[in-house]
C-alpha cells in the first residue's frame, strides 16, 4: 500500500440509515459523483461558512433542540463532551433564542 496517498487525508466513519444510503448512492451514481466527493465538498462549504451549508447546520441544531424539548434529554443518546446536566451547548442556546425571536415576530 502506498503510504503517501493518505498523508493529507483523514478517514471519517459514520452511520446513516440503509434506505438513505441506497437512495444517495443511486442519485450520486446518476451524476457520476462519489460519496467522498459529496461529503468533501460539504465539509469545505461548512469550513468556509458558506450560507448554503450554514443553513443546513442551523437546521440540524433546530431539529436537535426540538427533539430535546419534546422528548427530554433522554432523546439524545449521543456521547457529549460536556456535562450530562448540560442539555444544550452554546450553538443550541443561540439557535433557541433565534427560534423564540421568530415566534415573537
Amino acid at each position: 500500500m502506498r503510504v503517501d496517498t493518505f498523508v493529507d487525508k483523514k478517514s471519517v466513519h459514520f452511520k446513516i440509515d440503509k434506505d438513505v444510503h441506497l437512495a444517495l448512492r443511486t442519485k450520486l451514481f446518476k451524476y457520476d459523483i462519489t460519496m467522498q466527493e459529496l461529503f468533501d465538498e460539504f465539509a469545505n462549504l461548512v469550513v468556509a461558512d458558506a450560507s448554503r451549508a450554514q443553513s443546513i447546520v442551523e437546521s440540524i441544531i433546530n431539529k436537535r433542540i426540538k427533539s430535546v424539548l419534546i422528548n427530554g434529554n433522554n432523546a439524545k443518546k449521543k456521547k457529549r463532551i460536556y456535562s450530562k446536566k448540560e442539555v444544550f451547548n452554546e450553538n443550541d442556546i443561540n439557535a433557541l433564542y433565534s427560534m423564540i425571536n421568530e415566534l415573537d415576530d
